[in-house]
């Protein structure tokens, strides 16, 4: 059994700490946070956790094989590096830290430490993200063109973060799952809405190499919730739905190309041929993408495997999010991503 610690018990630490307790290879021996009705809340659920509001305590226990960081985000880069010098393998839930500097110097020291740093990117356990990757990596849409993201929903509003970083490292992190090309590009704008220096509602364009093109609509101001990706290839188009209880995945027989073969036809007639088949929905067996999650981490520790959702990728994460910032807060200037 991998013996872990929670750091926070919030918003998300009580669902974490369900798997965890759930899992039959990881057990939840101890849990930190700074508010006493937390831990009397964790202490009433599972009694024999042991409870701190100094979470140093949970690190000088030698009986603690890994951490589990569920805190606000400007925290996430001490904690984590507390963690990492301890020696325990932490887990730091999305994004992995407020800056790329902050991310870099996490990397860099799990990495001399030899511990398993994992990022809370959740939808790279989804099983409906996964079955589009795998389409994308047998080339079944063709060559892809454009992405398009959408999470928006009325609330919930947070005060220590704008909704670029609340809402942004989701889908970052499947925009990355999907493309394997170089982000090059960023341009972004918003408005402050409800909080003064808190953007409620942005739009984000994303440029790639190759032509590929990627936008995002975030908002914690619209009427109704939805959560999903539009991804349009030469052959095929995708459309991912998650707000949906079933059928999340539709696969549309549509395209649109240029016709090489125009002898005989005028140039303005059939220059484009637009193409409107039929529409599959797959069957996708679909699986509690937490538990997943947690039972990848735990993995990697047991076996001493590298995370899909490492320190590496998390901070590529982080780089999207700096350089739409800096987008958002240079009047919408593009940004070049190194």
């Amino acid at each position: 059994m991998v013996k872990v610690g929670l750091i926070g018990y919030g918003y998300w630490g009580p669902n974490l700490a369900r798997v965890i307790n759930e899992s039959s290879h990881s057990e939840l021996v101890y849990c930190a946070d700074l508010l006493d009705k937390s831990l009397e809340d964790i202490k009433r659920k599972y009694p024999k956790v042991k409870t701190t509001n100094n979470y140093q305590d949970i690190l000088s226990d030698s009986s603690v094989d890994a951490v589990f960081v569920v805190t606000p985000t400007r925290t996430h880069f001490k904690i984590a590096k507390d963690c990492i010098m301890a020696k325990k393998h932490v887990f730091v839930e999305k994004p992995l830290a407020y800056s790329s500097h902050e991310a870099r110097e996490l990397v860099k020291i799990a990495k001399k430490k030899n511990i398993k740093l994992m990022v809370g990117h959740l939808f790279l356990f989804n099983s409906s993200v996964i079955y589009i990757k795998n389409l994308l990596q047998k080339g079944a849409l063709g060559k892809i063109r454009h992405l398009h993201f959408q999470r928006r929903s009325l609330g919930p509003i947070r005060k220590d973060v704008n909704v670029l970083w609340d809402l942004a490292p989701h889908d970052f992190s499947m925009l990355l799952y999907f493309i394997n090309e170089k982000p090059i590009s960023v341009v972004a704008s918003g408005e402050c809405y409800l909080q003064k220096d808190t953007e409620d509602v942005v739009n984000i364009s994303i440029k790639f190499e190759n032509n590929i093109i990627s936008n995002f609509i975030l908002s914690w101001i619209d009427p109704i919730k939805i959560r999903d990706i539009t991804i349009v290839g030469s052959k095929k188009m995708i459309l991912f739905d998650d707000v949906q209880i079933s059928e999340k995945v539709k696969i549309f027989d549509k395209n649109a190309n240029v016709i090489k073969a125009t002898r005989g036809v005028s140039f303005g007639e059939f220059q484009i041929a637009l193409n409107s088949g039929g529409i599959y929905i797959p069957r996708i067996v679909n699986k509690e993408p937490l538990k997943e999650e947690l039972n990848h981490f735990i993995s990697c520790i047991k076996e001493n495997k590298n995370p899909i959702t490492d320190g590496k990728n998390g901070l590529e994460v982080v780089k999207l999010l700096e350089a739409s910032q800096k987008s958002l807060r240079s009047n919408s200037r593009v940004v070049e991503i190194n």
